[in-house]
């Protein structure tokens, strides 16, 4: 990093903050937990207690990417199901299974001829992120079939299905690295914090299942992140990415070593599911898209935009210097990132919705870590919350978004095209309504027609997002704080305005579900 450019504080606050944020503090954790759950296995299976003895022989570094390893973790867990739950039909991993992994794991331990897991080292070690001990290893379908590749194969395959991982190419390694590269440069403190939780890069395919996904991860597939191949192009959006996958892996950790959630203070281990759901108001939603979320995955993307916020200003700060070593700015180039200021509102409305509904779902250290995490927001954001936010421009972004998931279609199917129109002609009798009680100028009311005329053989996608484009832009600009509208200011409202939109807009969402998914 050059030295003009001091460290900014807050990223080290969110890498080295014991509990909640430091990564050696979080192994630690993480070290005793996996030994203790080992010594539970071990009145089962006795190789499980020779493994623990083996563990606690190794090097730190040995430990850390041992107990880190995905297949290790997985048979882990499956193991204590066992041991919990007695025998497991069509579990996914067998008990026999486990053991072989054990077994395997030693052996790999008692070599002490590499330093990484044994699933990223079998035949040649796998090649990795960067050149530093945190960074993980770029899974390639060409690694050696052993037992640990065709556990690693069939975990994703229960959690994703069966489409294909992918051989990576030179392009795919040097993209990775080089998006690893630029988060090390905005984030420096962070990034050794946060890839430090990933073991595992997978690059997958743009097919079947992974189509809608640009990058993921998963509570059940421990230190591995998914990023798809058709977005590493944008060393921007890499550096994103790995930030956003690797905070994830990072809280999941946290989760196996603390009370994040009051279930979590039961003996069992933690099931991903719980209690209250909060609506991502700005996500599309529906079976596929589904936009309701559970009181962890609210707490995993909390979490997750405090620190893009923080990353988004970093970018403000550093674009100009660092586009001349990684290339066009977010804004050229596609896919998209997620801007600052929109990481900030989201990180708001979360924090928020999290006090008010799932409090009572979570546990000690999991309400501990929302304030601390509320307190830094607070801190940082420079433009602050109003005191009676409503969040209507959330609800509108995915009132726009939706509208264009049909532009990207080369063909409508008529009834398709029907249905879009008639939502334009229900969703402007709702529109005039609302801009009818804030006394909006008769000027937006003329706009809002002509937004809505047909011109001959014009696209019906064309209409749609034309006239979804101009409603929200009008009622944006009529938001007084940005935040919402605020109540009726005639007899012709009874509600406030903010819901007779927002109830418009679910409505809507929920008539274009069929429409998205089969278009």
């Amino acid at each position: 990093m050059s030295p003009r450019h001091a460290p900014d504080p807050f990223d080290a606050l969110l890498a080295d903050h014991r509990p909640f944020a430091d990564s050696d503090y979080l192994r630690e954790q993480v070290h005793v937990r996996y030994q203790q759950r080992l010594g539970k296995i071990a009145e089962l299976l006795p190789i499980a207690g020779v493994l623990s003895e083996a563990i606690g022989r190794a090097t730190a570094h040995r430990q850390y990417r041992t107990i880190g390893d995905p297949v290790v973790r997985h048979a882990i867990h499956q193991a204590l199901r066992h041991v919990w739950n007695g025998p497991q039909p069509g579990a996914a991993l067998s008990l026999a299974e486990c053991e072989e992994i054990f077994q395997q794991t030693l052996a790999h331990l008692e070599a002490g001829t590499r330093s990484g897991g044994p699933l990223e080292s079998g035949g040649d070690e796998l090649r990795r992120l960067g050149k530093a001990p945190y960074h993980g290893a770029i899974w390639s379908e060409a690694r050696r079939d052993d037992v640990f590749a065709r556990s690693f194969r069939r975990i994703v395959h229960d959690n994703f299905g069966g489409d294909p991982l992918c051989v990576p190419s030179a392009a795919d390694l040097s993209r990775l690295s080089r998006g690893a590269e630029l988060l090390g440069e905005l984030l420096p403190a962070c990034a050794r914090s946060v890839l430090s939780h990933a073991h595992l890069a997978v690059v997958v395919p743009h097919v079947g299942n992974w189509r809608r996904k640009g990058s993921c991860s998963e509570f059940r597939i421990s230190g591995t992140i998914f990023l798809n191949r058709e977005m590493l192009e944008n060393p921007w959006w890499v550096a994103e990415h790995l930030l956003h996958e690797s905070l994830h892996q990072k809280l999941y950790d946290f989760r196996h070593t603390h009370s994040l959630l009051a279930e979590d203070l039961s003996p069992e281990a933690p099931s991903p599911e719980q209690g209250a759901i909060i609506q991502a108001i700005w996500n599309v939603g529906g079976t596929a898209r589904s936009n309701g979320w559970d009181t962890f995955r609210a707490i995993a993307a909390f979490h997750v935009y405090v620190h893009l916020a923080l990353f988004g200003v970093q970018v403000s700060r550093r674009r100009t210097d660092l586009v001349k070593r990684f290339g066009a700015t977010p804004e050229g180039v596609a896919p998209a990132m997620t801007q600052g200021r929109e990481a900030f509102e989201r990180a708001q409305y979360l924090g928020r919705s999290i006090k008010d509904a799932s409090w009572k779902d979570m546990g000690p250290a999991g309400r501990l870590f929302v304030a601390w995490l509320g307190t830094i927001l607070r801190t940082i954001d420079p433009v602050g919350l109003p005191a009676d936010s409503r969040f209507l421009h959330l609800v509108l972004n995915r009132y726009t978004n939706e509208a264009t998931w049909f532009t990207k279609r080369d063909l409508i199917a008529p009834e398709v095209a029907t249905r879009l129109m008639t939502l334009v002609d229900d969703e402007a009798l709702v529109i005039r309504q609302a801009l009818l009680a804030v006394e909006a100028d008769p000027s937006d009311l003329q706009r809002l027609d002509e937004a809505r005329a047909r011109a001959p053989e014009e696209e019906a996608s064309a209409i749609f997002l034309r006239f979804r484009r101009a409603a929200a832009e009008i009622l944006h600009r009529l938001s007084p704080d940005g935040y919402g509208l605020g109540q009726a200011g005639s007899a012709l409202s009874t509600a406030p305005v903010d819901e007779m939109i927002r109830a418009m807009v679910d409505a809507s969402s929920e008539a274009l579900m069929p429409l998205l998914s089969n278009s």
